[in-house]
């Protein structure tokens, strides 16, 4: 047994008993398959603020933050007490409230190209009805993704989304999907091809957050001009980076205006929603005409029972509204700033070839080679990505990591919030290098 493994399971044994308990009652004991780890998972069970809590009570200093929803931290208190007023006035009110119009207002302050919004429940929602929404717009079927991107679980999202297997997909609609890596000739040369060609989708910083980073600056630019010139629809997958790259997500910070948008993540406050919105002609795909044709056979239809539910709309808006009016992302920011300077520091210190980068307040480690380019969007192979940052590595980077008290997501990323603190970030330094000596010491790397 590896030296991790065997510190791993000394520090988690009351997470190890509950794993037992849970195989039991879910497929692989999980209930996402992110969470999924050798030999167990950790079961945590409270959180505030930039730290969580297991079930043998080890304070876990947290950059999963709900999977990077949480740019408040956990239980912002102002949140808590937004919802927990709302719960007492009802969970579900059978029907339409204001709160839904207040979120979308608050939306539409901080993204100009939102014109009109959907809400939803989550991102897999937003991006498959975005997809539905574009293809009655412009009548064009077919789907261009770009490789590893994400967005979602639904079958249109699966080719080549890196997460899970298309398994059990039928081909006539893995044959409506076309994938290629984010080169402005590819997407152009398919463009000029393929006239079926609706919709262009993608996450507009890379792949599974920015792991896989683009170049946004031209690229997002180049992109929008030529989906243009061929009557495509653009859309910005700003699931996770809605809200954080910027107030405005991605297309503020890089000057951009995609046709289309989804939200997910940070939209919510934390809480179980999304959103879609864009520009009001494709939105109005969804609306009632009058027309019976049109209403009962073309207009795209949206369900959803828990669409803006007052609880989550209410932590919506209070989160919304503390981006737009205070120092939230920049405060982020800089703490992601200082951990990204100090795990490269890090990494000369144990004497292990890598180093960080990230945009905003996101953070991602490289194992095993140096840097091209800058420190923010590196230039990065998808072979030499998959070559030196393997399954293995990020597996035990992240069990190495939790011994010395933080929890980085998947080994590749970490999400800053607001709730952080220097000491977290400083302390987190030190279990970086620290996991570093013990993942060379182990002959992970």
């Amino acid at each position: 047994m590896s030296i991790i493994d065997q510190r791993y399971e000394e520090k988690f044994p009351a997470s190890a008993r509950m794993y037992e308990k849970a195989v039991g009652y879910f497929p692989s004991g999980i209930t996402h398959q992110n969470r999924f780890a050798e030999p167990f998972p950790i079961y945590f069970n409270r959180a505030n603020g930039g730290v969580k809590y297991d079930l043998d009570g080890n304070e876990v200093i947290d950059y999963v933050m709900g999977n990077g929803s949480l740019i408040h931290g956990h239980s912002h208190p102002e949140i808590v007490a937004a919802i927990s007023s709302q719960v007492a006035q009802g969970t579900h009110l059978g029907g339409n409230t204001p709160f839904e119009m207040e979120w979308a207002d608050a939306i539409m302050r901080l993204v100009p190209s939102v014109e009109q919004v959907r809400l939803t429940n989550s991102g897999t929602e937003s991006t498959y009805l975005a997809i539905r929404l574009a293809r009655a717009f412009n009548g064009k079927p077919k789907i261009l993704k770009f490789e590893e991107h994400f967005h979602g679980w639904h079958e249109y999202a699966l080719p080549s989304q890196g997460n899970a297997p298309p398994a059990s997909v039928p081909q006539a609609i893995m044959d409506m999907v076309i994938v290629v890596r984010p080169n402005i000739e590819e997407v152009e040369e398919v463009l000029a091809k393929d006239p079926e060609v609706g919709v262009v989708i993608l996450e507009p910083t890379g792949a599974h957050y920015s792991c896989f980073p683009l170049q946004p600056d031209p690229f997002l630019q180049q992109l929008r001009e030529v989906t243009a010139r061929y009557g495509v629809v653009l859309l910005f997958d700003e699931t996770i980076t809605g809200f954080r790259i910027s107030k405005g997500g991605a297309q503020v910070r890089y000057n951009v205006e995609p046709d289309l948008t989804t939200f997910g993540k940070i939209v919510a406050g934390g809480m179980p929603g999304a959103a879609i919105g864009g520009k009001a002609e494709i939105m109005e795909m969804m609306s009632f005409r009058g027309e019976p044709d049109w209403d009962n056979h073309r207009r795209i239809g949206q369900g959803g029972t828990f669409n803006a539910n007052p609880p989550t709309a209410i932590a919506g808006i209070v989160g919304l509204k503390m981006i737009e009016e205070r120092p939230v992302n920049e405060r982020a920011d800089a703490l992601a700033a200082r951990l990204k300077a100090g795990l490269n520091e890090a990494f000369v210190r144990a004497e292990v070839p890598g180093f960080a980068y990230g945009i905003a307040s996101l953070v991602n480690p490289m194992i095993g080679m140096e840097p091209t380019g800058d420190y923010e969007t590196p230039v990065i192979s998808y072979e030499d990505r998959r070559a030196h940052m393997t399954g293995k590595r990020k597996g035990f980077l992240t069990k190495a990591m939790l011994t010395h008290g933080v929890h980085v997501m998947g080994g590749q990323v970490f999400m800053v919030s607001a709730a952080h603190t220097e000491e977290h970030i400083d302390r987190t330094i030190q279990a970086f290098e620290d996991s570093l000596r013990e993942l060379r010491e182990d002959g992970i790397v």
